[in-house]
């Protein structure tokens, strides 16, 4: 007879479409949530001078290398001062490189157990607020963002996540996560706006107070009158630019003998590409052994337009001979600005005199390899970016170690532990009874487990605030579940438990608790437009638990509340 009605019980259940939903959306959830292969390394960055450049991605994962499987990073780290051919395995391709300096190149991090996204309070990185030092349309905030997006990319940090955010003043702001990167790199990389600028010294001789500079076909008077010079019928003080035949001209200086002009060649609308790997036959990008020091020196790709500037610049320079190596040279270097501070300065060999010049080269020396390292890939990625269409301010800069990281999660994952058991506890004192209890826990599972499910589906980022929101969720949807127990079990008294039947209760229950969700969901809401990181992530998932619950889990829960305690009621 037990077991006929056991029978009966389970039957009924499965009939059930409410339970059925939550049994197959929870299993499709933990497939979402669990990945299908824990083989593998995921490359985090890569070097600019790394033989696997150009093959492989950041974010792809890496399985196999020469005859050896790949699970950790410490597997590939053993290949660091191998040389010769080097066959790899990622994302399911196989592919090779040759590798003659003995370093691979590039970093990776062990594939993570779950397909979740956690954000920097639990894995460690860097978090920049960014504030734009004049109001901006969201326009601008957008295309701002896109040129961020490049400059981080080129430099090698490309786990990085971009938001814009308002405060409660409207102001706009720019927040920025990465996996990588330290907080001076990352901060000279953001604040510059990325003014670039190539300007050529030309020299004008003085006799008399006058000399002449010509441009192209035209020739200019020049007059020298005390601090100030006079090109043609311009009148210009020292430091003062202005535009003559397009171009724009600068007094930089002046003797009894020399006007020294800075006439401007190249500016930042100029640069179609940079030269992001060394392609022998194709472009260069080097970092050689220079002395006591490294110098880098990549080359970048002029437009059509500016490198004609170029030439009419140099048309009339006149050519030197350096007398200890006969190199001939014109009379005037080329120096390269960004954000007006200079970068480097570069003589003009006599070849390219009068020529339109669309690969000029950038060089620079630091005392070791990877600082020279460091400020090539800076000076590559500000210049592919372009300059940014408004001056930013770092108003915050965050950066948390992977170890805190874990142990935030770690800490997280404890304090889960600790209110469910809490919370179990509560309710076996309140009810006495196991039939209540299991039911109440198990429900409250499978809302962690669709919470995440839906995180991991919409690619949300997991930070402790977001934790936070879910636990919040969580512990509402408990609270609705013993509304809806002792809705069933008690009413309100024995009079009305008399009037009611037992669904007109669970309907009662469930008027209070959309009630209950709406109040909550509004509550949070805004912090989802207005604020940033933290309050949003909390507001998030605080809405997606709360949803889960009264439009999937709850409904499940009452059925089988009503099937448990409607016995309960008949005894």
């Amino acid at each position: 007879m037990v077991h006929g009605e056991g029978n009966e019980m389970r039957f009924n259940v499965l009939r059930e479409w409410r339970i059925l939903l939550v049994i197959i959306l929870v299993i499709l959830s933990i497939i979402l949530i669990i990945p299908s292969s824990q083989e593998g390394v995921v490359v985090r960055s890569i070097d600019s001078d790394s033989p696997l450049s150009g093959k492989i991605e950041i974010g792809e994962i890496l399985t196999w290398a020469n005859e050896k499987e790949i699970n950790s990073p410490e597997d590939l780290y053993e290949f660091e001062n191998f040389t010769g051919i080097f066959r790899f395995m990622h994302s399911g391709k196989l592919d090779l490189a040759y590798i003659e300096n003995g370093s691979i190149g590039i970093s990776v991090v062990k594939k993570s157990a779950s397909n979740l996204e956690f954000g920097l309070d639990l894995v460690g990185g860097t978090r920049v607020l960014l504030k734009p030092k004049e109001n901006v349309t969201d326009a601008v905030v957008q295309q701002t963002i896109a040129t961020l997006e490049t400059r981080i990319n080129v430099f090698g940090l490309r786990e990085s996540k971009f938001q814009s955010v308002k405060d409660v003043t409207g102001a706009s702001y720019i927040q920025i996560e990465m996996a990588g990167g330290s907080k001076e790199e990352v901060e000279n990389l953001l604040a510059k706006q990325g003014k670039f600028e190539g300007k050529v010294e030309r020299i004008v001789e003085i006799k008399n107070n006058t000399g002449s500079l010509k441009l192209d076909e035209e020739t200019y008077s020049v007059k020298l009158n005390n601090n100030t010079i006079t090109i043609g019928n311009i009148l210009l003080e020292k430091n003062q630019t202005s535009k003559i035949n397009d171009i724009d001209i600068q007094f930089f200086n002046a003797t009894d003998k020399n006007v020294l002009l800075m006439v401007t060649a190249f500016t930042g609308k100029d640069i179609q590409s940079v030269c992001l790997q060394d392609q022998p036959g194709v472009c260069v990008s080097r970092i050689i052994k220079s002395g006591n020091g490294y110098e880098f020196n990549f080359q970048v790709f002029i437009s059509q337009e500016g490198a004609e500037r170029f030439a009419k610049i140099t048309n009339d320079m006149k050519v030197i001979t350096d007398p200890n190596t006969g190199t001939k040279y014109l009379d005037g270097r080329i120096y390269l600005y960004l954000d007006e501070k200079l970068i480097t300065s570069l003589s003009i060999s006599s070849d390219l005199k009068g020529k339109v010049y669309t690969t000029p080269a950038i060089t620079g020396f630091r005392l070791t390899r990877g600082e020279a390292l460091k400020e090539q890939l800076m000076l590559k990625s500000i210049l592919q970016s372009g300059s940014l269409p408004v001056s930013l301010e770092i108003i915050r800069t965050d950066q948390i170690s992977p170890v805190l990281g874990g142990e935030f999660l770690r800490d997280a994952f404890y304090a889960v532990i600790i209110a469910a058991i809490t919370v179990a506890a509560v309710l076996y004192f309140r009810y006495r009874s196991f039939k209540i209890l299991i039911p109440n826990m198990l429900f409250s599972f499978f809302e962690l487990v669709l919470t995440l499910g839906a995180a991991s589906l919409i690619r949300w980022t997991l930070d402790l605030s977001s934790i936070a929101g879910i636990i919040a969720a969580i512990g509402s949807g408990t609270n609705d579940q013993i509304m809806i127990i002792d809705e069933i079990l008690i009413g309100g008294g024995e009079e009305e438990k008399k009037i009611y039947t037992l669904k007109q209760r669970v309907k009662r229950s469930f008027f209070i608790i959309f009630g209950s969700a709406a109040t909550v969901i509004a509550g949070v809401l805004p912090m989802m437009f207005i604020g940033v990181g933290a309050m949003k992530g909390f507001a998030v998932t605080t809405i997606l638990g709360v949803l889960i619950g009264i439009v999937i889990t709850r409904p499940a829960f009452a059925r089988i509340a009503e099937k448990i305690l409607e016995k309960e009621e008949k005894v």
